[in-house]
């Protein structure tokens, strides 16, 4: 088995059946792929329908499959980790249910990890660093619906790059593509291009559309089980990053992401505050947790006087009230 599709399905019954008929599609267009991908369903204790609906579109199809049931929701990063286990493939691809994948995406992402076969004996020397020897984790280019370009990953979480993302200096225009910063939504991002030939090395990438070698599983564990959603798909890839993997963003494979179809807005930036949290505690220096505290505290209070007073965005300005409590 070459090739192993893992998309959690939680209440989106019309997100989830587009995104199964976009990858069986996607895989139509590589009969030898096709035969050697898997296709893991988890649903995570749905009560919309999903379960008959996914179970009918995956009866007779060309593509191995299994469906996996939960009984209660347990969250993105466990059930993810539920099909690892199940999953026999070479290579990974975790996949939101709100992404709809183009024709080329897959088969341009397995033979992007081909061309860059494992090079260990370079890959954990300094002077080799920038050099793609050790390719574990892909991502595709992800889109809006307008075909716009998505923000996509970050640099690894410190002080410094905690403190350009939370004063929102890395939105500044043209100086903003300099600064690091843990979540890359600067200016610069409209820069890449579908037909942009070059890799685009990250140090970490979301979970969207994020293919990985198995043997990345192997060395560094699945998933953070204590993280329910947000932050884990940072978290893995800190420690991958810890272990010389490299991460990379290949522009011409492409996949649409519908954003929050998944999850409501409200849980996502919750999410992205008390993961920022657990991540400094697990993987940061102890002294550094009250500095990233007050720095999530500033931010927080920022996006609150930014959306309650100058955009006029009430529910937002709540929202950002309630981060404060989280942090």
């Amino acid at each position: 088995m070459l090739l192993s599709i893992i998309i959690i399905s939680y209440n989106t019954q019309e997100l989830t059946l587009a995104c199964l008929q976009s990858v069986l599609q996607a895989l139509k267009t590589d009969n030898k792929l096709q035969n050697s991908t898997e296709i893991i369903v988890v649903d995570n204790h749905s009560h919309d329908g999903s379960s008959k609906a996914i179970e009918k579109l995956l009866t007779n199809q060309p593509v191995k499959h299994l469906f996996l049931q939960n009984q209660q929701n347990l969250g993105f990063a466990q059930a993810n980790n539920q099909a690892i286990k199940k999953a026999q493939g070479q290579y990974l691809l975790l996949l939101n249910s709100d992404t709809l994948v183009k024709k080329t995406a897959l088969t341009t992402l397995i033979n992007t990890f081909k061309d860059h076969p494992l090079q260990d004996t370079t890959a954990n020397l300094d002077y080799q660093q920038g050099k793609l020897d050790r390719l574990g984790i892909l991502t595709p280019l992800l889109l809006n619906p307008d075909q716009s370009v998505q923000p996509q990953g970050g640099n690894l979480p410190n002080l410094i790059s905690l403190f350009f993302h939370m004063t929102l200096l890395d939105d500044l225009p043209i100086i903003g593509q300099f600064l690091p910063s843990t979540q890359h939504t600067g200016k610069n991002i409209n820069k890449i291009t579908p037909d942009q030939a070059d890799l685009i090395q990250k140090d970490w990438i979301g979970g969207t559309a994020m293919m990985i070698r198995k043997l990345v599983v192997a060395e560094i564990g699945p998933l953070d089980p204590n993280i329910f959603m947000y932050g884990e798909d940072m978290e893995f890839c800190l420690r991958a990053k810890k272990h010389h993997w490299d991460i990379a963003l290949c522009p011409q494979a492409q996949v649409v992401h519908y954003g929050s179809g998944s999850s409501s807005n409200h849980q996502a930036v919750l999410g992205e505050f008390k993961g920022f949290v657990y991540i400094w505690s697990k993987h940061r220096p102890a002294w550094e947790l009250p500095w990233a505290k007050k720095l999530l505290k500033l931010g927080a209070k920022l996006r609150q006087f930014l959306f309650g007073t100058i955009l006029n965005n009430q529910e937002k300005a709540r929202l950002y009230q309630q981060v404060l409590s989280h942090v």
